[in-house]
């Protein structure tokens, strides 16, 4: 018997993508009566909540617009579980695409077949981009020193689920919901205590979806920054589970903010003795840069180098603040957090009626 699919979308602004990615999940090959789409809206001020319930609401899939008014990621997954009707939830962002029709079909045979609690899947940089900078930065991110997206190769088995994106229904129940407190890598942190809580986790390449980069340095910049807060948040979470790899932005920035000092207050002999190291790491983007170039063309060659800087200044950044000034008191660290100890409650299969 196929499971019941609720694919959750929790998007901001999304009024330009989003009627593409809805519309070719309606596309699916998989029984309209089977799945939902759960559009769990951040308080967009462009219209989207709007559109897609005027577009979407006389479709055989049931496609429901749900309110957050928490804005951040978490907080929307978070409202998508709770009213989602599903034997599992698949979630997505708003600025993806879909390459396959079969991805739920994919969906619930790799589901049923290996029995995971867990589907992990590439999350490539792929999508259109609207800019040639966007283009560049897709470039630069899926290099190593770019720090791209982790993508599996081939099917089987993996730990930690690095990349977890379809979760059945009884996990939330095991591990609770996705941490509030998080405004940035709240999946990681969610993959990693589905991981301490020993449920397995399957991969496969059939279940790409295909990002959208960032289209500007401003926007990367952002972006950036608030992954370098997220994971400087979840390393004091999950000690055991973090890794040097993870404070690299930061000991980048450490080492050009020293050779600034250096340079300015010390004899030239001793300030390019202390970072002569720092210097190794243009050499690595230059070198970057010119593969890319070999593989895509000048016009992301020449712009790679400036996305590069902006992810290690923005991830860099991002870390040395929450480092220095946690989060206190409010709103987003007091959000109630579902835990194992007080699991979630879902709404069963006797709900999708109603």
């Amino acid at each position: 018997m196929l499971p019941y699919l609720s694919v959750v979308l929790s998007v901001r602004n999304e009024r330009k993508m989003l009627p593409g990615l809805i519309d070719q999940l309606l596309a699916q090959n998989y029984p309209p009566e089977l799945y939902e789409i759960l559009v769990v809206d951040g308080g967009s001020t462009d219209g989207t909540a709007e559109l897609i319930r005027r577009r979407y609401s006389d479709r055989r899939v049931r496609v429901r617009v749900l309110d957050n008014p928490k804005r951040c990621v978490s907080a929307g997954r978070n409202t998508g579980i709770r009213a989602a009707s599903g034997d599992a939830m698949v979630f997505l962002s708003g600025h993806c695409t879909i390459p396959s029709k079969n991805l739920l079909a994919d969906t619930a045979e790799i589901l049923e077949t290996t029995g995971a609690g867990c589907l992990c899947r590439p999350q490539p940089l792929l999508a259109p981009a609207d800019t040639r900078m966007g283009e560049a930065i897709a470039h630069a991110r899926s290099t190593r020193i770019g720090r791209g997206p982790v993508a599996e190769e081939g099917s089987g088995w993996v730990d930690p689920p690095c990349s977890g994106g379809t979760f059945r229904r009884n996990v939330f129940e095991q591990v609770g919901l996705f941490d509030e407190s998080f405004e940035a890598c709240a999946g990681l942190d969610f993959n990693e205590r589905v991981r301490q809580a020993g449920i397995r986790a399957y991969s496969d390449p059939r279940l790409a979806v295909y990002e959208q980069p960032p289209q500007t340095l401003r926007s990367l910049l952002l972006e950036m920054f608030c992954n370098g807060r997220g994971a400087s948040h979840f390393m004091r979470k999950h000690p055991e589970g973090s890794s040097l790899a993870e404070i690299a932005p930061l000991g980048i920035l450490l080492a050009f903010l020293l050779a600034l000092f250096a340079w300015s207050q010390l004899p030239i002999p001793m300030a390019a003795f202390i970072t002569l190291p720092l210097a190794l790491f243009p050499v690595a983007v230059l070198y970057t840069s010119m593969q890319i170039g070999a593989s895509h063309g000048l016009r992301s060659a020449w712009r790679a180098p400036a996305a590069i800087a902006t992810i290690y200044l923005g991830q860099g950044a991002g870390l040395l603040f929450e480092y220095a000034f946690p989060a206190g008191p409010g709103p987003r660290r007091t959000a109630p957090v579902v835990t194992v100890a007080q699991p979630a409650k879902l709404p069963g299969k006797a709900d999708r009626a109603a």
